[in-house]
């Protein structure tokens, strides 16, 4: 038999809850409700890093052969540099999606000519061979190149356990700030966003997920709680 933690009785009808549904409403509702909040924070944070992204992008190139110590003030601001590629140490960023295809985004370090520094430059996306044993040969680009592309600090994401692999290009899984220091690249990275000849088919954007499809889940975080809020109610209200 259930048993009833309370009774309350009101015009023709009386509320008797029982007590797991209600443990259950207890937990559940507050859960779904800050869901739906967290969403819509989420939400207004991408707003707020496309307006950033598109303030910055048209701004006036930094010479990255003349400034030094660029820092996250700089982050989405457009770059160009003078120098040329090491086209013997290419890196295979992996499980980039293109038109519903499985490719890599090419990772290349760029040589500045005045100072020697090594700056990864993100050239875009190539698709991945049937078989994934199959390392793409990426073509050398031997001379002298001015680049352009955007300023890019990478997040500090999950750091993934890398492949051990001893030839090159090498495939990774992940680009975070503990592995541009761990390879003596610069903070930041060149991301070309365009398509140049020295470079593939443009992928990479600020945010992978936009601020409506956050929105569209905080909707549905809502429904539900006003779903089960109302399913709690009808459930254990009786007619007299």
């Amino acid at each position: 038999m259930k048993k009833n933690i309370i009774s309350i009785e009101f015009s023709n009808y009386c509320f008797t809850p029982t007590l797991f549904p209600s443990l259950m409403v207890i937990f559940l509702l507050p859960l779904l409700v800050y869901l739906g909040f967290w969403q819509i924070h989420r939400g207004d944070s991408k707003n707020q890093i496309q307006k950033i992204f598109y303030q910055r992008s048209v701004a006036i190139p930094i010479n990255l052969n003349q400034i030094e110590n660029i820092n996250l003030e700089k982050n989405y601001f457009p770059g160009i540099m003078q120098g040329h590629f090491d086209n013997q140490h290419s890196f295979l960023l992996e499980n980039k999606i293109y038109l519903h295809k499985v490719g890599y985004e090419i990772l290349t370090p760029f040589i500045l000519n005045n100072r020697q520094e090594l700056i990864l430059v993100n050239r875009g996306w190539i698709p991945q061979s049937i078989d994934r044993k199959k390392i793409p040969k990426i073509p050398p680009l031997n001379n002298k190149l001015i680049i352009r592309g955007l300023i890019v600090f990478p997040n500090k994401t999950f750091s993934f356990k890398q492949i051990n692999e001893k030839k090159w290009p090498k495939r990774i899984q992940s680009i975070n700030p503990d592995f541009l220091k761990r390879n003596n690249f610069q903070p930041f990275m060149l991301v070309i966003n365009t398509k140049q000849t020295y470079s593939f088919t443009p992928l990479w954007q600020p945010i992978t997920l936009q601020a409506n499809r956050h929105y569209a889940y905080a909707f549905q975080w809502f429904v539900l709680s006003f779903t089960l809020f109302i399913a709690f109610f009808s459930i254990h209200i009786h007619r007299l």
